[in-house]
């Protein structure tokens, strides 16, 4: 009888604690999703707030792009063209460095892949920033002589003046693209259904 009480004890023991150690790592993943999920709504709302609105910058990525923007409509000559650049460069990268800080405050991420790509894109990030940087110093470096160009040739000067190989640009859009399909997140979706929402 002794033997059958111990046993029975015994098992109790070992299923309590079984019992425990499960709701226990209930608890972690529970509190590990609650974070990933501070996360997301961190990320999405840097990124609505400012890498969404980035199409500034890229109306001046090369020339063809700019001479379309500008179809249509009066060229405002070539000295508030530059003013124009120097601005979208600008206006960029404040929302860039704004992204980054942000994501530099963020600590609640705790899925080691949400972790290594935060990093990733903070670095890339800075990595743009600088090269945003080296190109706005290089727009300095045009004269009031260049003004006297006709719109097309002061236009190609201009993206030849901060022509790059655009690899820190790719490199911060690739990881932003990872990060939004580890987060499940769709972007042309909402874009979809952005613009059926204008549309209505």
């Amino acid at each position: 009888m002794k033997k059958f009480v111990t046993l029975a004890l015994s098992f109790l023991f070992i299923f309590t604690l079984v019992g425990c150690t499960k709701k226990e790592e209930a608890k972690k993943e529970e509190a590990t999703d609650t974070r990933n999920q501070s996360y997301y709504n961190t990320y999405t709302g840097l990124y609505d707030t400012n890498i969404a609105n980035l199409t500034s910058y890229d109306m001046y990525k090369d020339a063809h792009t700019a001479e379309k923007t500008y179809k249509g409509t009066e060229y405002p000559g070539n000295k508030e063209y530059l003013a124009n650049v120097k601005e979208a460069y600008k206006d960029s990268k404040e929302k860039i460095q704004a992204f980054v800080d942000g994501l530099k405050k963020d600590t609640t991420a705790q899925d080691k892949d949400i972790k290594k790509m935060n990093e990733e894109l903070i670095t890339e990030g800075e990595n743009l920033i600088q090269d945003i940087d080296n190109k706005m110093a290089k727009l300095d470096k045009i004269t009031d002589a260049d003004y006297d160009k006709s719109e097309k040739d002061f236009i190609k000067l201009v993206e030849d003046t901060v022509s790059s190989d655009d690899s820190s640009s790719r490199k911060f859009n690739d990881i932003l693209k990872k990060m939004d399909k580890k987060l499940g997140i769709d972007r042309e979706t909402i874009q979809e259904n952005n613009n059926h929402k204008t549309t209505k």
